[in-house]
């Protein structure tokens, strides 16, 4: 007879993507998958039939399953045969950042097709606000920009300078005593004309969208105990993401982290909450 060791499933249904991963019974993430946009129990179905099957398991090893997202509220009935759990999101991406980054006072900042801002700490996890900016502004500006999709646009984005479009502190004044650091942005696009290639505005596209969500968790945490802001979501690891947010982490004097797995930190947070 065939012995089967228990695994958990969480799903995470978002407005633009779907990211699937397995656990253990003690939340010790196993495997992750990321697929398009799902929006109906037969979809995610064969999504995480397909999943298992990569991943050599078999349904019957799967204890329990868990999901989150906005497209969660999208799926009636059972999924392989088990019937999910659906948990909110907020509490969701605070638990999973809160495991993926070993921290647990900390701002969670869901980068994901719009942004949310979650504080988290050992007592509770509450969302205190957001932006529409996010990664759906990527997608509908690279199309409307440049024509291209999402991978394409990232990609074009690597040979270019934002410094090339963006106006810097440092290009309106020679004045050694301001407060401000030089190579602040004053405004995003501030200097875009002719001079500036395709890939230099998609550099600063993604430049804006980064600096718009990291301005924000700042501004979050002025006030609080916490400096510590954990980023997940696909846009925390954009090949752009860690050099700036380190730099923002040196001039504001707060932390920013990006832990490994972060695109899945709300697929992990919904597994934990059943554990």
């Amino acid at each position: 007879m065939k012995i089967f060791m228990k695994i958990y499933l969480g799903a995470d249904l978002g407005g633009s993507a779907t990211k699937l991963l397995l656990c253990d019974p003690h939340g010790k993430l196993l495997a992750e998958t990321q697929c398009p946009l799902i929006r109906t129990s037969a979809a995610l179905t064969a999504a995480v039939h397909a999943f298992l099957k990569t991943q050599g398991r078999d349904e019957e090893e799967v204890e329990s399953m868990a999901m989150t997202g906005v497209g969660s509220s999208f799926i009636e009935g059972p999924v392989i045969g088990k019937e999910p759990l659906k948990i909110d999101e907020m509490q969701a991406v605070g638990q999973g950042a809160q495991a993926l980054s070993c921290q647990q006072d900390i701002l969670a900042v869901s980068m994901g097709t719009g942004t949310a801002l979650i504080r988290a700490d050992h007592a509770r996890i509450r969302h205190i606000g957001g932006t529409g900016v996010g990664g759906g502004t990527l997608a509908g500006l690279a199309l409307r920009l440049t024509g291209m999709e999402t991978a394409d646009f990232i990609q074009l984005s690597l040979s270019g300078h934002s410094a090339n479009v963006d106006l810097k502190v440092g290009d309106l004044t020679r004045d050694t005593m301001q407060t401000l650091n030089s190579d602040l942005t004053a405004a995003n696009f501030g200097k875009l004309d002719a001079r500036g290639s395709a890939a230099d505005q998609a550099a600063g596209l993604i430049n804006m969208i980064l600096e718009t969500i990291g301005v924000m968790a700042i501004l979050a945490v002025r006030q609080d105990t916490t400096r510590t802001i954990v980023l997940t979501g696909a846009l925390a690891v954009l090949p752009q993401a860690k050099p700036l947010y380190d730099r923002m982490s040196r001039i504001y004097n707060v932390n920013f982290l990006i832990p490994d797995h972060a695109p899945y930190a709300a697929a992990l947070g919904a597994v934990l909450t059943i554990l």
